[in-house]
């Protein structure tokens, strides 16, 4: 009985030093790459909307005036409209309520998760205006 179970923890044990040898003799250089967004994480961007357009605002990852974020970006936009005429924002396919002019608010949350170019813009009485915005996701 004591044989049995000698030989059932030597083999525990030799399981164990088998698994632990070969993942402390691997490089840093092989394991895992970090992800490029943290998941779970959701940004949240105060952006202005007026006559002039929506204004989103500069970040790290803006080229030549173009927002871009990285594939996985979870972002919630904080609309406000500081325009003269009440506006509905169109973004990846859905739009805000509208919004009353000098301050009203709302917000839309938006997954990133395609890398393309999509656009956004203002509607005002049923029409899309210019100017068009573009957002790029790599």
């Amino acid at each position: 009985m004591d044989r049995m179970r000698n030989a059932k923890a030597a083999a525990a044990l030799a399981v164990v030093a088998a698994a632990a040898v070969p993942a402390a003799g691997v490089p840093a250089a092989t394991q895992a790459r970090p992800l490029t967004t943290e998941p779970g994480v959701i940004y949240v961007l105060k952006v202005p909307v007026d006559d002039k357009g929506i204004h989103i605002p500069r970040d790290q990852f803006t080229r030549k005036g173009v927002s871009r974020y990285p594939r996985g970006a979870l972002i919630r936009y904080e609309f406000t409209n500081k325009g003269t005429k009440p506006y509905i924002v169109h973004m990846w396919g859905a739009d805000t309520l509208t919004m009353r002019p000098h301050g009203g608010k709302d917000s839309m949350l938006v997954n990133w998760q395609y890398r393309g170019q999509y656009h956004y813009w203002r509607v005002s009485k049923g029409k899309r205006l210019k100017p068009v915005g573009t957002v790029i996701i790599f």
